[in-house]
């Protein structure tokens, strides 16, 4: 019988391929996205763990998410009363803004606005190469790795804010935050935001009382929430419930396109081999046995489309993360999702054609031209 299943798909060695594909494009769909989102994330979280501050404002409801803090933080106001809670050493605005249709891995990139003096005294940032950002001009620093990916120096030209000119006059290391800080000024007035910044970091004079330090902030300005720095990591690394959404989401429906490639496939089997079907029922086979035999086909195919999808998400994975310095991290549970949501759809898809198969009357099938 397994010679049958085997040979009925090497039969039609074309609609088998396609339908070995058709699975393989949900697996590489679903390891290569949540990979990328995953690995963006985490890397996005590193870099905020290493600003050296110990707390983030923002204000309430606002959150922590991929998109950027709206400018709307009067910082005038808001600074002074920070800066006179005890235990507080630095309280610096930053402005945070997000571009859409950025090259490299997810298409978007985030811009930091900071007051660069003030920034650095209260942060681990420190210049390599080039001199310190201005307080104003259509300028920008940039870290040490975005240097050496987009094979940038001092002096060189790079587009952002609408398409501003702007001119690379440094280079810092460590990485944090975003890789491309700018003058506070410059962003709010691209933004139209004069006076305003998107958060606030706070680094304590003592930062084992950073807990005590927020809770007199919070009261100081009960409007804004607490963030610790050393939660970034955690949060981006377990996702925001939209993008968890929109993840599963896209498993689904990669689980959806393997059972509807696996049900035309089979369906199509079936119409085809009506006379063999017939044959096998007047040798006696069950309607139990008739029905197994497609569901082993399709579970056949699945199977191999899972393992052509899994290669072709390494080796994609290999290519991405080596040459073009993608981040893409593979997560168990989704691959574990894709391997057995492969072979459900498989079981599920062929289940119409193989009930379908087996109640076929044998002698209406021996007739069948």
């Amino acid at each position: 019988m397994n010679n049958l299943v085997t040979s009925n798909l090497s039969h039609h060695p074309g609609r088998t391929a396609a339908s070995v594909f058709g699975v393989a494009l949900g697996v590489v769909l679903v390891v290569l996205t949540v990979g990328l989102v995953r690995g963006a994330l985490r890397e996005v979280g590193r870099r905020g763990s290493n600003v050296g501050v110990e707390i983030m404002l923002r204000q309430a409801g606002q959150g922590i998410s991929l998109t950027s803090a709206d400018m709307n933080i009067p910082i005038d106001e808001v600074i002074s009363k920070v800066r006179a809670v005890p235990g507080v050493a630095f309280a610096v605005p930053i402005g945070q803004n997000l571009e859409m249709g950025a090259s490299g891995g997810l298409g978007i990139r985030q811009l930091e606005a900071i007051n660069y003096d003030e920034f650095a005294a209260a942060t681990t940032l420190r210049i390599v190469q080039g001199q310190p950002l201005p307080a104003e001009g259509n300028v920008a620093i940039i870290d040490s790795k975005e240097a050496r990916d987009k094979k940038l120096n001092v002096g060189d030209k790079i587009k952002a804010l609408s398409d501003r000119e702007l001119t690379v006059v440094g280079i810092y290391e460590p990485e944090m935050g975003a890789r491309i800080k700018v003058p506070l000024a410059l962003m709010q007035a691209a933004l139209g935001a004069k006076g305003k910044a998107s958060m606030i970091y706070v680094k304590c004079v003592n930062s084992a009382e950073q807990e005590e330090v927020a809770q007199r902030i919070v009261a100081q300005v009960p409007d804004f929430t607490v963030l610790f720095a050393r939660d970034i990591p955690q949060l981006m690394a377990t996702g925001f419930t939209a993008l968890n959404v929109f993840l599963n989401v896209v498993a689904g429906l990669a689980t959806i396109i393997s059972l509807l490639v696996i049900l035309l496939t089979m369906y199509s089997s079936v119409m085809e081999r009506t006379r063999q079907i017939g044959v096998l029922k007047a040798l006696g086979l069950s309607r139990a046995g008739i029905a197994w035999v497609f569901e082993k086909e399709a579970l056949l195919i699945s199977l191999l489309g899972i393992v052509l999808g899994l290669t072709v998400s390494l080796v994609a994975r290999y290519f991405l993360v080596n040459k073009l310095n993608w981040k893409i991290e593979l997560e168990t549970g989704y691959v574990l999702y894709t391997c057995v949501g492969g072979l459900l759809s498989g079981l599920l898809g062929a289940l119409y054609p193989a009930l379908r198969a087996a109640r076929l009357d044998p002698v209406e099938a021996l007739g069948y031209e």
